[in-house]
Order: C-alpha cells, then structure tokens, then sequence
C-alpha cells in the first residue's frame, strides 16, 4: 500500500496539505484500487479550492479512483510526464518495469512537478524543484541527445538533466529552465525528426498569436549549431514563485484515450466549470479554426486545460501547435461528427455550440483568423523554417485553406 499526502502550492506561494491518496497494492491482474479524502483543514481553509471541479467537489467523501490502470485520480496522474519524463524518472531511480506504477512514480515527483500539487510520503512540504540556470542550455541540449540516443548510458552528468528533465510531459525530449528570472519549457529537436520541428513550433506559435489565439509565449535561442525553443511557463507566477492549479481536459472529460471526444465536448466542460464561459469559448474555438488551418492534427485531450487563477477557472493559453509533421489526414478531436477537414459551413454550424449564434459574427471570426494564417509561409521564412518543410507541409495547408475558403 501507497500512501500519499498531497500539497497544493497557491499563488502566494503559500503550501497548503489538501489531503490523503491511498493506493492499495496491485491484485492478481495488476489492478490498482486508490482513495482520495481532503483534509478537514483543507476543506476549512479560506482559499480551499476544488483539485477537480467536477470529479472532487469540497467535501469529506472518500472519492475511489476507478482507474484500476493507474490506481489515482486523473487529476493527480496530470502532474506526471508522459513518455520522455517518465523514462527519465524510471532511468534517474535506476527503476525496474514493476516499479513504475503511477502511484510510486507520484511518490519519488515529490515537488519537481509542473503545476501546483506535490506529493509526500511523510508530513513534510515537498521541496519544489529549482529550475536549471539557462546558461545550461547547450549541455542539456547535448545530454538530452545522448539519452535519446541511449537510456542507459552512464554519464555523471545526466545529473543535470535529471534536475532538468524529469517532469515535463510529452515524448520530445525537453527540460525546464530559468532565464531572464522566468520560468520556461526549453524544448530541443530530437534525433528522430524528419522536419525542423523546434523552428516549425515557434513559428506556429507566432501565427497563432497574429491570428488572435490565446498561444503562450515563446522565443527561439540559437544553441550551437541547433536552436532552442522556450516556451513561457503559466503554471508559475514569476513574481511570488507562486504556483498556478492545472487540470487537463482529459481529467475533466474522464476520457481514458485520446481518441474519444470532440472539441464540443471541451465546449461544454468550459460552460460548466469556467469563471467567463463566454470568453473561454471565443478562445477555444479560434484555436479549433487555427488547428484546422494550420494542421495542428497532434489536438488531442491533454493538450487543453483548465487553470485556477486564485479567482476562478479559466482556458489554459494554447501549447503545443505545430503544423501536420505527421502528415497525418485526421485530427485526433472531432470537428462536429467528423475528424477530418471542415468546410466553411460545417463551421459555422458548429460555431453555434461555442456560442456563437450569429452566422456573420462566426463568418467574421473564420474570415480574421483565415486572413492571418495566409501569411504562414512568410511567417515561417522569419524563423527559418527550411524550405524543405515549407514545400512539404505548405501543400496540406494550403489544402486545407482552399477547402475553408470554399
């Protein structure tokens, strides 16, 4: 059995003990059974806030996981990786196959996460990590590399990629680093890319703010021979080193695949648990047209998320985007009944369920941002996207704007 206790960082920096998780051991088929019970203390607290809105209200209740996969809450399972920071989680503690379970991984986490909760094994505050100076960023580029190349390769200095690299999410390989006194997501090209990704990704981003997306900050730092791409950290404030609550829409939708939902269906969770539902849709649904543009297909439940601000919840600013690199034909999340490209008029149909009932506000919002995404290829040669990828991905683009335009 597995007993945990869980933290929650507020914005203030203040650590507040938000109550118990208990994992019974796996049975004969390897199914864990889990618990999670707030802290009467907690519940008190004047700044208490729900972890998951709608699957863990503010009550004494034992809340049972039913995910015998994992054995915790969705919530809770958001804190982790996935592909390349559990590998080197599993590398760091030198951990066999058996001891990778979800609830021993949230265990040795402890505070190193990304967001706000931590994890403890005793009645002490989990030590938040500290991010790598980013004056590091050329060696962590290169240990990132070697790790890719070879997990178990014995190198005194995977230290620092440890320190660096173990709880971002994800399969690329990437660290969390501090420049310039803020928090960022350094992301590296990997050995297995066919595309100059890290250019391709902060170019997209760029577009999709021009095009009046809701994206987080980025910037590009060149790195020896490769670039760099920082993306600005938003589960952290920068002032108090305070942290900010986020949950992902997979959580929320309790949705155990990535296949299974439709971007209504995030449409909906907005409605139920946002503080300005209104705002959050128009944000939402820019992002569903910029993904159909641009060939974001990689659109899948946990790259959406809620934030609590310390007021309320709100959609998370928009991560992730990058063109179609895996030249795939559909999108994970549906567009209205389908998975593949929309026309004009199923968009403006499905505009409706964003709230937006007006078909000249729906066809005005779809004209701007089409307007924008226009521009891709010249915003792409601003970052040097090499014009290999330019040729290649600009011909699903295009596709895909000539099928919007109608």
């Amino acid at each position: 059995m597995i007993k945990l206790n869980i933290w929650v960082t507020l914005a203030n920096a203040e650590n507040l003990r938000v109550g118990e998780l208990v994992v019974a051991d796996p049975d004969m088929q390897g199914r864990l059974q889990g618990q999670f019970r707030y802290s009467a203390d907690y519940l008190n607290h004047p700044e208490a806030f729900a972890l998951d809105p709608i699957h863990l209200p503010l009550t004494l209740d034992n809340f049972n996981a039913e995910r015998p996969h994992s054995g915790v809450h969705g919530v809770f399972e958001d804190s982790l990786p996935d592909d390349w920071g559990r590998r080197i989680l599993a590398r760091r503690y030198q951990l066999e196959r058996n001891e990778q379970r979800v609830p021993q991984l949230l265990a040795l986490l402890g505070g190193q996460g990304m967001g706000a909760l931590s994890y403890s094994s005793d009645d002490g505050i989990p030590e938040k990590g500290k991010d790598v100076d980013g004056q590091h960023l050329t060696e962590l580029q290169r240990l990132a590399g070697k790790f890719e190349e070879d997990a178990t390769s014995v190198d005194e200095d995977l230290a620092l990629l440890f320190q660096a690299g173990s709880s971002p999410g994800g399969a690329r390989p990437k660290a969390l680093i501090k420049d310039s006194d803020r928090s960022f997501l350094a992301k590296f090209s990997s050995i297995r890319d066919q595309f100059d990704v890290v250019a391709l990704e902060v170019a997209t981003m760029e577009l999709a703010r021009r095009a009046g997306v809701n994206a987080a900050p980025t910037k590009l730092v060149p790195c020896e021979t490769k670039k760099v791409l920082l993306v600005e950290r938003f589960d952290i404030d920068n002032a108090t080193m305070g942290r900010y609550h986020v949950i992902s829409m997979q959580t929320l939708l309790k949705a155990e695949g990535y296949y299974t939902a439709a971007y209504r269906d995030i449409a909906d969770i907005i409605r139920r648990v946002s503080t300005n539902p209104g705002q959050d849709l128009l944000k939402l649904f820019k992002q569903l047209l910029f993904n159909i543009l641009i060939g974001n297909t990689d659109d899948h439940l946990k790259n959406f998320c809620l934030i609590f601000d310390g007021e309320g919840w709100r959609l998370s600013p928009a991560f992730d985007l990058v063109p179609n690199v895996g030249l795939n034909r559909e999108h994970v999340l549906r567009i209205g009944y389908d998975n593949v490209v929309a026309n004009k008029e199923v968009l403006i149909r499905e505009a409706k369920k964003f709230g937006i009932k007006q078909q000249a506000k729906a066809d005005k919002i779809i004209t701007a941002v089409f307007s924008e995404v226009s521009h891709w290829e010249k915003v792409f040669r601003e970052f040097d996207v090499p014009d290999r990828d330019i040729q290649i991905l600009g011909r699903d683009i295009e596709e895909r704007m000539a099928r919007i335009k109608g």
